[in-house]
């Protein structure tokens, strides 16, 4: 028996493209497109922003300390936070879905991000909870991040359906039990939803 939806938000409820703020960060700072990107998007200082073990504060002054020209916070986290757009046909569908399951959000994310999407964007009142990363301290696809999430949502694994576009974190959760389905678009999820009985 499902009783929960647990949705991603990247790339599912809001579209981004960090290769926009590397270029806009490469102009801004003096530093290749690829430095930027290593630092910014795949360093080990960005999982632990994301984990919250650093303030968005910290995390500026540490990437800024590797850059030729120094930029202003506010600058830096106007150009950290413009990289998403909304995946607005995912709206009707989440408040279909919410009048007859609580739905939880799970996102990989940062402080930064995660307070601008959510001012910025609808998504954030379709959800009874948001586990973002850098609050609960854990990342997918590391299962302490579901298993923290069905602690305190307090359901068994199998009752509940998880949807992220990426194929790695959709698996660890299906190997908790969790029911996944990898996000393409609306009309195959729906497609998906419907063979598990999901009523919208």
């Amino acid at each position: 028996m499902i009783k929960s939806l647990l949705f991603d938000m990247g790339n599912v409820l809001v579209f981004y493209d960090a290769k926009r703020a590397s270029k806009a960060f490469s102009e801004a700072v003096g530093a290749p497109e690829d430095k930027i990107w290593q630092t910014f998007f795949i360093s080990e200082l960005e999982r632990s922003y994301t984990r919250g073990e650093i303030s968005s504060e910290e995390f500026y002054k540490r990437v800024s300390e590797r850059f030729p020209k120094k930029i202003s916070f506010s600058t830096f986290a106007r150009l950290w936070n413009d990289i998403f757009t909304e995946n607005s046909e995912m709206n009707d569908l989440l408040e279909r879905l919410k009048k007859n399951y609580p739905l939880y959000l799970i996102s990989n994310t940062n402080d930064l991000h995660f307070t601008h999407v959510c001012k910025e964007f609808p998504i954030a009142r379709h959800f009874v909870r948001c586990f973002p990363s850098h609050e609960v301290g854990h990342r997918k696809p590391d299962k302490s991040m579901f298993e923290h999430v069905l602690r305190e949502i307090k359901l068994k694994p199998e009752e509940a359906v998880f949807i992220d576009d990426i194929p790695e974190f959709v698996e660890s959760a299906r190997q908790l039990g969790i029911h996944g389905i990898q996000f393409a678009s609306r009309k195959a999820l729906e497609s998906e939803l419907r063979k598990l009985g999901i009523r919208f």
